[in-house]
């Protein structure tokens, strides 16, 4: 399948400000964050994403005519993101890029997941909401919980949420994104201490498997 021309590289801070500009702007200095840098040499797509990618999204990404193989372009560790995020100026919503795929280096993008600080909330009752979306450039949301107000004298109050938000140009599955976003949010909070522990839901429950016969 065709696809179109991609932003450059590190732009998923664009899709994620979107959510929350109304409401707060981008925040930062104006100088914007470093770009993401690539990493020499292609790796297996089940190796992706610090192996979030299981055999069954991997496949998903290879057919019908995926790459087998991708290059990762760097991004900061995950102990790297959470510091970030603990920081009062990463609450002024500065997205965090957690993963960059593209099919070379300085190549087209394949995938990319961030995270960034939104006033948004999931429904009362709940810590996450994850939130199908169509297209690849906007491939699905997943908005988590995490007050971590109790720490520290420059932290800002519980009112805040995560959200973590994908470009998926190699179009698996809706359920395929709940997966690596769900996955992706476990590392971040963990590293978090949130005040109370976000109730993930299991990937079927919020975006069933795909049909077998249907692919």
């Amino acid at each position: 399948m065709p696809r179109n021309v991609r932003p450059p590289l590190g732009r998923l801070a664009v899709l994620t400000c979107t959510s929350v500009l109304a409401a707060t702007g981008c925040g930062g200095d104006g100088s914007g964050t470093p770009k993401p840098t690539a990493d020499a040499g292609l790796i297996s797509v089940s190796r992706a994403c610090g192996g979030l990618f299981d055999e069954t999204i991997a496949k998903e990404a290879r057919e019908p005519k995926g790459p087998s193989e991708v290059h990762p372009v760097r991004t900061p560790s995950t102990g790297q993101v959470a510091e970030a995020l603990r920081e009062e100026s990463a609450r002024r919503s500065t997205p965090e890029d957690l993963c960059t795929l593209t099919d070379k280096a300085g190549g087209e993008e394949l995938l990319a997941i961030a995270v960034a600080w939104t006033p948004q909330s999931p429904p009362a009752g709940r810590s996450v909401r994850y939130t199908a979306t169509v297209g690849p450039e906007d491939a699905g949301r997943l908005l988590v919980a995490c007050d971590i107000g109790s720490g520290g004298a420059t932290a800002s109050g519980g009112d805040r949420s995560l959200e973590f938000a994908m470009r998926d140009h190699f179009t698996v599955s809706d359920h395929s994104h709940a997966k690596l976003l769900i996955a992706s949010a476990k590392k971040i909070t963990a590293r978090l201490d949130c005040r109370e522990a976000p109730a993930y839901p299991d990937p079927e429950d919020v975006a069933p498997p795909p049909d077998p016969g249907l692919r």
